[in-house]
């Protein structure tokens, strides 16, 4: 599989167990994901049209200001392995703290063109669909 390149997000969605399907940054979220060939990835979600801070950026905001840009915002990067349907993504820095040092793995269909990654979290499936950009 030559996941190598980099992706333009079409859907991220999360599946709850009663069935029902949400998208946490709306039908229309935004996302790059990139896979180098010597091992490194970044991954990048957000809400499409998310407002602008002022322009003084982020620590002349207001703290209502920054937490919208923070809750409407997710990314990580750091090293990759493909493994057996699955993929690793070792998180070396996220916009969370708290995911660095962490292995993020989940299920990967790919097709040449469409790569769909897919993992349980707290009792939910999340799926996020790409395409090659």
């Amino acid at each position: 599989m030559n996941v190598v390149g980099a992706w333009r997000l079409v859907e991220w969605r999360i599946t709850r167990p009663d069935g029902r399907v949400t998208h946490p940054f709306g039908p229309d979220a935004t996302g790059l994901l990139c896979y180098t060939g010597d091992g490194h990835m970044s991954l990048t979600l957000a809400r499409a049209a998310r407002p602008p801070l002022s322009g003084t950026g982020p620590a002349g905001a207001c703290p209502k200001a920054r937490a919208e840009v923070f809750a409407s915002f997710f990314s990580y990067s750091g090293r990759y392995e493909v493994r057996e349907g699955h993929v690793a993504h070792d998180v070396e820095m996220a916009l969370d703290p708290a995911l660095a040092g962490t292995t993020r793995v989940g299920e990967m269909n790919f097709d040449g063109r469409r790569l769909v990654l897919a993992a349980p979290a707290d009792g939910t499936w999340h799926t996020l669909i790409w395409r090659r950009a």
